[in-house]
């Protein structure tokens, strides 16, 4: 079967982004990015003009799939929107530990931490991202309003930043203690917020 521009760009995104994930932007390279995809240096220049501009696609290409099953899962499964919103974060949570991987934290999270504060590019794309998860959150949480699961008194946008926030905070302290008992005390209080 033949390669096709797309599946080789993408091969390189992958294998970049899983690498970058794991070493963080400083201390992954062009050099290591291309040996790990497995191609030739002169292709990661065909797709990219820069690391960054790697560092920019990769964060869309690995918020791509994963933006898609968190709407599916907050418009799907149960009728009831305030569980569907807890599913998703337990399913999350669930992924982390069935892998034992505490360390790895969120891409998109990992590089903001990293870059936001000297690279604009980098903080502006990671709002945009982070906008999207939130708008769908926030969504839910406007179909538990009106399911009377959740008080009207809330603000969903305001509701689904804090219930988001806490998430990448938890990640973020997962990382730090190794284990997964940050995300677990998200699960317990995430039903409280959504009284």
């Amino acid at each position: 079967m033949k390669t096709t521009k797309d599946d080789k760009r993408a091969a390189i995104l992958d294998a970049g982004a899983a690498l970058m994930l794991r070493k963080g932007y400083h201390g992954t390279g062009i050099q290591k990015i291309v040996d790990a995809a497995g191609v030739p240096k002169g292709s990661f220049y065909h797709y990219f003009k820069s690391k960054e501009d790697f560092a920019l696609a990769a964060m869309e290409f690995t918020s791509r799939d994963h933006i898609a099953e968190f709407e599916t899962a907050l418009t799907t499964g149960s009728p009831s929107p305030q569980q569907r919103i807890i599913d998703s974060y337990t399913d999350m949570a669930a992924l982390y530990e069935a892998s034992r991987n505490y360390t790895t934290g969120c891409f998109v999270g990992n590089l903001c931490q990293e870059l936001a504060d000297t690279n604009a590019a980098v903080a502006e794309k990671a709002e945009v991202l982070f906008r999207i998860y939130t708008s769908a959150l926030a969504r839910c949480v406007r179909s538990a309003q009106d399911a009377g699961e959740v008080s009207r008194g809330a603000d969903p946008d305001r509701l689904a930043e804090a219930i988001f926030n806490s998430w990448e905070g938890a990640i973020l302290r997962m990382k730090s203690s190794r284990n997964i008992q940050p995300l677990n005390a998200f699960l317990d209080m995430l039903a409280a917020l959504l009284q």
